[in-house]
């Protein structure tokens, strides 16, 4: 291999290094040696503002309820007219969103039950993806070659 491209190989080498030097010069080194339950101790620990339970942990909490789920498929199984003995790994959105309820959906529905509003159809969130994997493309039985785009959810949230 390296005499395949022997001018990008020595860039390779002094990329990998000059990456090593600089990690033996780290003075985080000892940090990363350690479990991630001991590195998130220490940082709690050491700003104790946020070890009460706020910032991203709220967050994530929030979906809890929505979770990407998988399911090993035959792409025929799609229903989408493909005669294929081709599979796949289908992944969809699923649970329940009521913990991503924000102050706007409380005081819409609110006004829905007490008839303020024209339109008692009040939207909810709802588990969706909200990114998708990548391309699947197939050969069919008649050997037609198809892509299917945004087939499978990649990861999900309350929209």
């Amino acid at each position: 291999m390296p005499e395949d491209y022997p001018d990008q190989f020595d860039d390779v080498m002094d990329f990998i290094q000059a990456t090593i030097k600089r990690l033996k010069r780290s003075p985080d080194k000892q940090m990363a040696v350690l479990p991630r339950r001991e590195r998130n101790r220490q940082a709690a620990a050491a700003n104790p503002e946020n070890s009460r339970g706020k910032g991203r942990r709220g967050q994530r909490g929030k979906n809890r309820g929505c979770v990407l789920t998988a399911i090993h498929l035959n792409v025929t199984d799609l229903g989408l007219g493909y005669e294929t003995k081709e599979e796949l790994i289908f992944r969809y959105c699923s649970g329940s969103c009521d913990a991503a309820e924000t102050m706007y959906d409380k005081i819409l529905k609110n006004l829905s039950r007490s008839r303020r509003l024209v339109s008692d159809k009040v939207g909810q969130a709802c588990c969706r993806p909200i990114a998708f994997d990548d391309d699947l493309s197939f050969l069919d039985d008649n050997l037609v070659y198809h892509i299917l785009r945004k087939h499978s959810a990649k990861r999900c949230g309350c929209i």
